[in-house]
């Protein structure tokens, strides 16, 4: 079939209509059609078909290889859960399948290759092999998956076919997103309340109603060993002679070429070359000359300052021939009769040996660095899959094995204070997803470093006693108080404003100061106004009416005294935006009612044991034995 695909089209066009297709695999995921091996471990059901844990695999694999090249590793991708997201995937699809099945919907041969020829029918045959292999399938996996991919989507098409908002409910979205409202607003402080101070029996009631407040977190004591490459550059030494032989073969990145301030005047003619050539001989300006016979302002003859490079080669040689101020000859090329004159000379200037020592030397020790850690980190992880420990790797490599007593989190101890030098992100989650007493997968960092580490300790969250944090409890107390009477205050002070009194005297009887809040639509933000209060002026009735909201000090009052309601219909652009969201808002809800119903008619169980035990076992493969794995629990969804 693929002989009838005609060769021909740059390799960029595959890739981005290969794109599509992969992509749509990758929304929905691929059912069980690869490998079908003697023993299939089945993780998931969907009415009578059955999901394998190796067609998960494989398509966990694809994603993994893609995740790869943006630089996530796979630990990371276990954190983020990706292996459930593709498991997620995977049974939605197969509901869908169901559905397709239900309906008789499918595609013939003849129609899978026409599907290949519309989409790839100027693509050759080795570029299209070998897309296919690059993305992991063969010809015949990929005929399957278009197979079961198309009646899928021919389902979800006729079930969102037509969906579109009303002219009436598009205008009236158009007005509610463009109304204007502005307000008038005086803020009312909490910290000028007045309280009594709180006696011990509030202090310990608050203690006790607040426990979420005054809880410490889960703490860890963890040993890591740490391979950092800024580290591991500082401790490589490079001879000067090494240095001196980069500095010469990168000569000419440490050289500014020379730059000249270039004009020229371009003439279609000999003739008209000739003329102005020896007007300038005769001492004419050279702007005066273009404007007079090439009709050329300074906006145009002006090229600006360039190098030789930037130049045609042989009008490169000619400009850079020529002396200061002095115009050259015609030069005749492909778009006519060229004058040039050069007005500024800027020499070729070096960067000396001394300046450009430590930039190549922090160079050379950052890639010298890149590949020692590859091979400690390669090194360490090969002494644990040997049985042995975190300690005696690291020090058998020249590293540090790293204790910490305690952190939570966020990388703090149990004062609250940061805990310097620790490695960079998965770090912290890293630690907080490793099992006591086991050592995590070999883990690279951001920056490109590595780490492995081992939870020697677990302390649990635990209520702090009322007498370590009786300090935090009384300002938190106080806090609390105060806010209350302000909010009080500000409740009873926007009552009276609706009742009819004038904002601007509620406020200076209050001691408040006046400000403007708007116009705004719901959407914008107001410096004068705190989050949320924009969206409560919104649903007052009327100027005049008043509401209040909190600002993190106090309360800010505020009363509505303009309404600006949007004028007309929406533009073009603006209403197709509109409808365009209208549209996608109402198929996503369409398309979650039609999966709901499918799985209501088809039973779904998932079976996480056995989908933990299948890549457990694959991770303790792949990993040399370290580190936990996928945990969760079994259930239908």
């Amino acid at each position: 079939m693929l002989q009838n695909i005609r060769d021909g089209v740059a390799k960029i066009l595959v890739y981005l209509l290969f794109g599509v297709l992969i992509l749509s695999f990758a929304l929905w995921g691929t059912t069980d059609f690869f490998g079908q091996g003697a023993v299939q471990a089945v993780v998931a059901e969907v009415g009578d078909k059955e999901i394998t844990a190796q067609s998960i695999e494989r398509q966990y694999r694809r994603q993994l290889d893609t995740l790869r090249r943006r630089g996530i590793t796979e630990e990371q991708a276990r954190l983020f859960g990706v292996l459930e997201n593709v498991l997620e995937r995977t049974v939605t699809a197969t509901v869908y399948d169901h559905a397709a099945d239900n309906l008789g919907l499918a595609v013939g041969t003849a129609a899978i290759e026409r599907d290949i020829r519309e989409r790839f029918g100027r693509v050759g045959t080795v570029q299209f092999d070998q897309l296919l292999r690059e993305n992991g399938y063969t010809l015949r996996e990929y005929e399957i998956a278009r197979r079961a991919e198309i009646p899928r989507m021919q389902l979800l098409e006729s079930v969102a076919a037509g969906v579109a908002g009303s002219k009436k409910l598009i205008a009236n979205l158009h007005r509610w997103r463009t109304e204007q409202r502005s307000a008038d607003a005086f803020k009312v402080s909490a910290a000028n309340v007045k309280i009594a101070p709180p006696n011990d029996s509030d202090l310990a009631k608050f203690h006790r109603e607040n426990k979420g407040r005054f809880t410490a977190p889960e703490y860890r004591a963890v040993t890591y060993v740490h391979v950092d490459p800024g580290e591991v550059a500082k401790s490589i030494k490079l001879d000067d002679e090494v240095l001196k032989q980069h500095y010469n073969d990168r000569i000419d990145e440490f050289t500014e070429p020379e730059k000249r301030t270039v004009f020229q005047i371009l003439l279609n003619t000999k003739e008209d070359a000739d003329k102005a050539y020896q007007q300038l001989k005769n001492g004419k300006n050279f702007n005066d000359v273009a404007k007079e016979i090439a009709k050329q302002d300074e906006k145009v003859t002006r090229l600006g300052s360039i190098t030789k490079a930037d130049l045609p080669p042989a009008l490169g040689d000619e400009v850079f021939k020529l002396e200061k101020d002095k115009p050259s000859a015609p030069i005749k090329d492909g778009f006519g009769h060229r004058i040039v004159l050069v007005s500024e000379i800027i020499p070729q200037t070096v960067r000396p040996y001394e300046e450009a020592k430590q930039q190549i030397g922090d160079e050379l020790r950052k890639e010298q660095a890149v590949e020692d850690v590859v091979r400690l980190s390669n090194a360490l992880e090969d002494a644990l899959g040997k049985g042995g420990t975190l300690d005696g790797a690291a020090a058998a490599q020249g590293l540090a094995a790293q204790k910490v007593a305690a952190m939570d989190l966020g990388g703090r101890d149990k004062r609250e204070k940061p805990i310097k030098g620790l490695p960079g992100a998965p770090f912290n989650e890293t630690v907080f997803n490793t099992d006591q007493g086991q050592d995590s997968f070999l883990t690279e960092t951001k920056d490109g470093g590595f780490f492995i580490l081992r939870v020697d300790g677990i302390t649990k969250s635990v209520l702090r006693p009322l007498e370590k944090v009786k300090n935090r409890v009384r300002a938190a107390w106080i806090s609390r108080k105060r806010q209350g009477i302000a909010r009080a205050k500000a409740k009873k002070l926007a009552q009276r404003i609706n009742d009819g009194s004038d904002i601007a005297s509620i406020a200076e009887q209050s001691g408040g100061k006046l400000v403007k809040i708007g116009p705004v639509t719901r959407s914008d933000q107001d410096k004068n106004a705190p989050a949320g209060l924009i969206g409560k002026i919104f649903q007052l009735k009327s100027k005049g009416k008043a509401t209040f909201g909190a600002d993190g000090e106090g309360y800010v009052v505020a009363a509505l005294t303009d309404i600006k309601s949007a004028e007309g219909r929406a533009n073009k652009d603006a209403t197709k935006e509109l409808n365009d969201q209208l549209r996608s808002s109402m198929v996503a809800d369409i398309l979650a009612q039609f999966q709901n119903a499918v799985r209501t008619s088809h039973k779904v169980s998932v079976d996480q044991p056995a989908l933990k035990r299948f890549f457990d076992r694959d991770s303790a493969g792949y990993r040399g034995g370290h580190g936990g794995g996928y945990g969760g629990h079994g259930g239908n969804y």
